[in-house]
C-alpha cells in the first residue's frame, strides 16, 4: 500500500470492463476496434478497462487500453463517443500516431456525436464535415485498400 492511498495497490489496479451486461459499450468497443482493424492494424483491438475511485468524492475512471494494457487519459461514465475518443488519446499518447485521419484533408478527426446522437468522425478541416459513423472508417479508404481489407476478412471468416 503507497502512503498516497488508503486502499492497498491491488484495487488501484484497472480491471477489464465486463461487457455482458452493458451491450452498449460492448457495441462501442467493437466499433472502434472495426476502425483501428481497418486503418492502423498493427495497433491491435483495444480493452476497456475500469479504475474504481479511491476518493468517493471522485468518479471511477474508465480507459481505452492497447492490448498489452497501456493506456492514456480516462473518461467518466462511458458512452460510444468517449470511448472513441479514450482510444484515439490512447493511440496518440502511447503509440504517437495521428489516428484516424481525413484523407481528403491529411488532418486528424475528432470524435464527437452527430446531431442523430451517433458517434462519428469529425474532420475540422475547412468548413467541417462529418468522415463517417465511428464503426465505418473501412468506407472511408480509397477503393484497393478497402477491397483488400473486405478480402482479407472474407479469409478470416471462410
Amino acid at each position: 500500500m503507497s502512503h498516497f492511498s488508503s486502499r492497498p495497490d491491488s484495487v488501484r489496479d484497472p480491471r477489464p470492463v465486463d461487457l455482458a451486461g452493458r451491450p452498449d459499450l460492448a457495441a462501442a468497443l467493437d466499433a472502434v476496434n472495426r476502425d483501428l482493424a481497418a486503418t492502423l492494424p498493427e495497433a491491435g483491438p483495444m480493452r476497456l478497462m475500469w479504475m474504481p475511485s479511491d476518493d468517493e468524492d471522485l468518479p471511477d475512471q474508465y480507459h481505452a487500453a492497447l492490448p498489452d494494457g497501456r493506456r492514456h487519459g480516462g473518461m467518466e461514465g462511458p458512452d460510444a463517443a468517449g470511448l472513441a475518443e479514450a482510444a484515439q488519446e490512447t493511440v496518440q499518447a502511447v503509440l504517437w500516431q495521428v489516428w484516424p485521419v481525413c484523407l481528403e484533408h491529411r488532418t486528424g478527426v475528432h470524435a464527437d456525436v452527430g446531431a442523430d446522437e451517433r458517434a462519428v468522425w469529425w474532420c475540422r478541416a475547412g468548413a467541417g464535415h462529418e468522415l463517417c459513423e465511428v464503426g465505418e472508417l473501412a468506407q472511408t479508404l480509397p477503393g484497393k485498400q478497402r477491397r483488400a481489407l473486405r478480402r482479407k476478412e472474407r479469409r478470416r471468416e471462410g
